[in-house]
């Protein structure tokens, strides 16, 4: 450790060091705040650490000297290329010196409080975010049980409406109805209180299923299941099996 990183840690200490210049005292009080607060000492990433040596690597390699020029050309297979002179010959130059691998000086001056820095900006962006989700206000929800009709009076379940910048996310489960193939399937709706249907998802059966509305679950209360067949016609076969209606959810 050179004399410049013990003057550094020390200041970082607490100790008056009179030789850092203001640009340093800045950059070290600013490292200082930041490593006094929590998220600092928040566990990382575990490949946190192999990313950041793994770029400076890479970066180190960027700057490797290539092949130094005057070398002797070779042809494939390392035998000098013609009219090329041998190391050693007669007359031929001093032998070439293979390029040294250098690591950026900054890679090896302070590379723990590089990674201690990384960490805790990554710590702190995430509290940033769960305070940010945590302070946000709670999505509008609705939700219902549903029920059989004759056509399947066995069929019982409920649905959560939930409110989204997307539409209103319909999660339905239900028991009691069969599962259809064969050209078969289930259709979803949520009706007002003038008779319009909007569709919002098919299905094959209704264990667990996710279904989207894009208009709001307030004005189309009723939801409603039918039985289609794919025939091309988008209109409701007024089969029904479930029906249901939303209320607050608590």
């Amino acid at each position: 450790m050179t004399a410049s990183d013990d003057e550094r840690i020390s200041y970082l200490a607490g100790e008056a060091v009179e030789s850092l210049s203001a640009s340093e005292r800045a950059e070290l009080d600013e490292l200082r705040a930041l490593l006094a607060t929590a998220p600092a000492w928040a566990e990382p990433d575990p490949g946190l650490e192999d990313r950041v040596v793994e770029a400076i690597a890479q970066e180190a390699g960027a700057r490797a000297t290539p092949r130094q020029a005057g070398a002797p050309a070779t042809q494939e297979g390392g035998t000098p290329a013609s009219g090329a002179q041998p190391a050693g010959a007669p007359g031929a130059g001093a032998p070439t010196r293979r390029p040294r691998f250098r690591v950026p000086r900054l890679a090896l001056r302070r590379p723990a409080w590089a990674l201690a820095g990384v960490a805790a900006l990554a710590a702190a962006a995430f509290i940033v975010a769960f305070v940010v989700s945590s302070t946000s206000p709670a999505q509008e929800q609705l939700a219902m049980v549903v029920s059989g009709t004759p056509l399947a009076p066995n069929a019982h379940g409920s649905a959560t409406l939930t409110k989204t910048e997307s539409g209103w996310r319909v999660h339905l489960t239900a028991t009691g109805l069969p599962h259809l193939t064969g050209g078969l399937y289930y259709q979803a709706w949520l009706r007002n209180a003038t008779g319009v249907l909007v569709p919002i998802g098919t299905f094959n059966d209704a264990v667990d299923v996710t279904l989207w509305a894009g208009v709001p679950a307030t004005q189309y209360r009723t939801l409603t299941v039918t039985v289609q067949r794919a025939n091309g016609s988008p209109v409701s076969s007024g089969r029904r099996v479930l029906v249901g209606v939303t209320h607050a959810k608590h």
